[in-house]
């Protein structure tokens, strides 16, 4: 397993793999005992970081809190919390698209959170959403808030742009409050753009943030790392019967990226999957890969990804 370091608020590192589960079919897609044998054989395999938040699966009939609840269970019945790190978002909008991001509603959903997983901290607490419209500073304090009140132990945010964690940053190291220590946007081989996911809450990877990210020296988890699986999709079927869920990824510059994929794989043997994945792994930008996986043969084939190392020239070669 590949692992990378992250400081908590007393400056102490978080030793966290590089590979993290993702926990949304926890619950709902998988059931509790699918879900634990997934995650017991992710941690038999080297992983040590579960990815939940309080909206997870709210879209799912029976679904809410599914996730945070599934993973609490399995928690406590391997007595492994020490062995975990876990993370988890709150802050999500309503399903009406309204901001939930004041003091009152970010404690709650920490509450909520800390109840369902059973526990009474987190390694690492993200707001799933930002509002541009609400002064950094309001935000900054209440997460500050979380950490003093010992319920986690750093925070980070998602679906962020660079802007808005540079501004939020400035400030808590104006007036000594905890800072920003990770960011989780959608990030993979694959370009893609918010617009088309009819959802311009979300924060994609493109070349602007990209080099600020660089500049920062921030880590970033990226979420739907694999590109919702086009990439093993278009290997098995051909570009041209992908799933329609993902002809929005099916851009020239990506139908680009999946013929310089398979030259790369041809040449040295690799799995996709392992190759997609490792484009954030061995990146110079230190990338995670959050890995959402429904049976074990999906998550042994993202876990090799763990037992090759691409080369600086290998991952320019694919974009």
């Amino acid at each position: 397993m590949k692992y990378f370091e992250i400081l908590d608020a007393g400056n102490k590192p978080i030793r966290m793999s590089k590979i993290i589960l993702g926990g949304v079919p926890f619950g709902t897609t998988l059931d509790e005992q699918q879900s634990f044998e997934m995650m017991d054989k992710y941690f038999e395999r080297g992983g040590n970081a579960i990815d939940t938040a309080r909206v997870y699966c709210d879209w799912i009939e029976n679904g809410h809190s599914a996730s945070e609840r599934t993973i609490g269970c399995w928690i406590k019945s391997r007595n492994n919390r020490k062995d975990v790190i876990l993370i988890t978002k709150g802050g999500h909008p309503s399903k009406e698209g309204v901001s939930r991001l004041s003091k009152e509603e970010i404690l709650s959903d920490m509450e909520n959170s800390l109840k369902a997983l059973q526990t009474d901290y987190v390694d690492l607490y993200l707001l799933h959403r930002d509002d541009t419209s609400k002064p950094v500073n309001e935000i900054m304090d209440t997460l500050h808030l979380l950490v003093q009140q010992g319920k986690t132990r750093a925070v980070g945010v998602s679906n962020w742009t660079c802007d808005r964690i540079i501004e939020a940053n400035a400030y808590a190291d104006k007036n000594n409050k905890t800072r920003l220590v990770i960011s989780q946007i959608q990030w993979s081989l694959a370009e893609c753009f918010p617009q088309n996911f009819d959802d311009m809450t979300l924060v994609c990877m493109n070349p602007r943030e990209y080099e600020k990210y660089l500049e920062m020296g921030m880590p970033v988890m990226a979420f739907s790392s694999q590109a919702n699986g086009l990439f093993s999709k278009a290997n098995e079927n051909g570009l041209e019967n992908v799933p329609k869920k993902l002809l929005k990824f099916l851009t020239l510059e990506n139908i680009n990226r999946f013929n310089n994929l398979k030259k790369l794989c041809q040449r040295k043997g690799y799995s996709r999957t392992a190759v997609a994945l490792n484009y954030i792994l061995d990146n110079k930008l230190n990338g995670s890969a959050i890995i959402g996986c429904t049976n074990l043969e999906q998550l042994y084939d993202c876990m090799a990804a763990a037992d090759i190392t691409l080369t600086e020239e290998e991952i320019e070669s694919l974009i």
